[in-house]
């Protein structure tokens, strides 16, 4: 008994596995980006802080965004921006509204 539990325990776990890395994309996104577009065009989409860049392919006869870059953290890139400043860019003072 002990080893159909054990062997079922195995399957189960293999399966479930198998089915979260199938369950597919959580928005349509990837397909919003090519409705205007061709085969192999360029495209992007984002979701959350995260930009995703690739090409228009063919899934079942509707065109879809494939990512053939690393992801962009939007977030990141923005932190970056703003740091690199330059040292001697000029600041601009806030006047209180109290003093208007």
């Amino acid at each position: 008994m002990k080893i159909f539990r054990n062997l079922s325990a195995c399957f189960l776990l293999i399966t479930s596995c198998s089915v979260i890395s199938h369950a597919g994309h959580g928005s349509s996104a990837p397909w919003k980006a090519c409705e205007e577009k061709a085969v192999n065009q360029e495209c992007s989409y984002t979701t959350h802080n995260k930009k995703a860049l690739g090409t228009c392919q063919a899934m079942n006869d509707i065109l879809m965004c494939v990512r053939n870059k690393p992801l962009e953290t939007l977030l990141d890139k923005a932190t970056q921006q703003t740091q690199s400043k330059p040292a001697n860019a000029v600041k601009q003072s806030v006047t209180p509204l109290t003093n208007l």
